[in-house]
């Protein structure tokens, strides 16, 4: 089983990089060119936690001080070219789909402009040196960059084949239906359709939590600490999901080795984030919005409570970020990076599923405006499809025996004893 590290290593860095980020925006400030920095510097502290593991021994890769110069060069040239095309061609196409031409993309577009000048030079090092260090015979062969030029050498084949010799009789993409390949290609439009999802509120989730601290230190009421904990949880999630999204690589070890492949599971994940979710929302209506944060919209009209239901949500916020950070830069929707059986996840399969739903529905049933059948149903509604995404996930993960094995070791999905 390929075993993630322990949760509290990755809660505990996460939330050393966040305290860092937050006080080094406070000193320096916000400046857009660095925005993205503790993103990268969360992926470092993951990366040299693995190689630390791997020099003990514990790891999945190898040293390889044997490769000949020349060969090193060409291995690292033909992925440093492969990638400099896929990320070129994302790039452009972030440039050229209307959706991300708004001021709110920005931050995207930033994003591969800034990390495709860094790429330019020190890519080929980088090939360079993950080969060396990080050497792996099952990587070479499922490496996405190989796959790619193998896909893209038997099309040419085929293709020479039809203009040479007339000879038709095998399909220009047959190469496409060998599952590993169709899986490559899915998992490149499933990160270019989260990333922006997830980097994108890198800078706003900075300002807004700089703003609440600020608010605690110049007020002193419990309250704004409270928002501000609150907002420091939010962004320690962020930056974990937005290296876990952004970097896939050997040095963090969170390979996708595995998509969801049925229409079924990309339609119960997509709905739950832009654009889709706008048309789930039009269906189901969200109760937190009704989360006002005024006395006077409370079931019961009162400071005091207002006080008491913000402590409950930044508690049951810490367990469910806890949940999602546990799972470091393997946390992913619809793929199988690397398992997860500790802490949590050690208790039930899903705790991220019953935190989040546990979250909205404190968020929202204190305030008289919830106890509607409009949001009844939302609510519902909402649960219904984060259900079926666990679900969803479970069918796509049991086809591998680790999972069947951690499935047997933890028998229950959402509560301990009942389901």
């Amino acid at each position: 089983m390929q075993q993630a590290l322990p949760p509290h290593f990755y809660v505990s860095s996460s939330l050393l990089v966040t305290t860092a980020a937050l006080a080094a925006f406070h000193l320096l400030g916000l400046h857009r060119d660095y925005v993205f920095l503790p993103v990268l510097g969360l992926a470092a502290v993951y990366a040299l936690a693995h190689f630390v593991q791997q020099c003990r021994g514990r790891g999945e890769f190898s040293i390889d001080g044997s490769m000949a110069p020349g060969q090193l060069l060409r291995r690292a040239l033909a992925r440093y070219l492969v990638w400099l095309v896929v990320l070129y061609g994302g790039y452009q196409l972030y440039l050229a789909v209307p959706w991300y031409a708004g001021w709110e993309h920005q931050g995207t577009h930033r994003l591969f402009a800034e990390f495709l000048r860094v790429y330019l030079w020190a890519g080929l090092p980088y090939f360079a040196l993950t080969l060396t260090f990080k050497a792996s015979r099952r990587e070479d062969f499922y490496d996405p960059a190989i796959r790619m030029l193998h896909v893209v050498r038997q099309i040419g084949r085929q293709l020479w084949r039809r203009l040479r010799h007339g000879d038709g009789s095998v399909p220009l993409l047959r190469v496409l239906r060998r599952p590993y390949n169709r899986k490559v290609f899915l998992n490149l439009l499933m990160r270019a359709y989260f990333l922006p999802v997830m980097v994108e509120q890198v800078a706003p989730a900075s300002v807004g939590t700089l703003q609440t601290l600020y608010a605690g230190l110049d007020g002193g009421q419990w309250i704004n600490w409270i928002l501000a904990l609150i907002a420091m949880l939010w962004l320690m999630d962020i930056f974990n999901a937005s290296v876990a999204y952004a970097l896939e690589s050997r040095w963090l070890e969170n390979r996708s080795r595995s998509i969801d492949l049925t229409i079924g599971g990309w339609l119960a994940c997509l709905s739950c984030y832009p654009p889709l979710n706008e048309l789930t929302g039009s269906l189901f209506a969200f109760a937190p919005f009704v989360a006002s944060g005024q006395p006077g919209d409370l079931v019961y009209a009162s400071l005091g409570l207002l006080m008491a239901l913000k402590a409950a949500e930044a508690g049951l916020l810490a367990v469910h970020i806890y949940s999602d950070v546990s799972l470091g830069p393997s946390v992913a929707n619809i793929t199988l990076k690397k398992l997860q059986t500790r802490g949590l996840y050690g208790l039930v399969r899903h705790p991220g599923t019953v935190s989040k739903l546990a979250l909205w529905l404190l968020q929202s049933a204190f305030y008289r405006q919830f106890w509607s059948v409009k949001l009844l149903f939302g609510y519902l509604g909402w649960g219904t499809i984060y259900v079926l995404r666990a679900l969803t996930e479970e069918r796509h993960l049991s086809k591998f025996a680790e999972y069947r094995a951690y499935r047997e070791k933890v028998r229950y999905r959402f509560i301990p004893g009942l389901w």
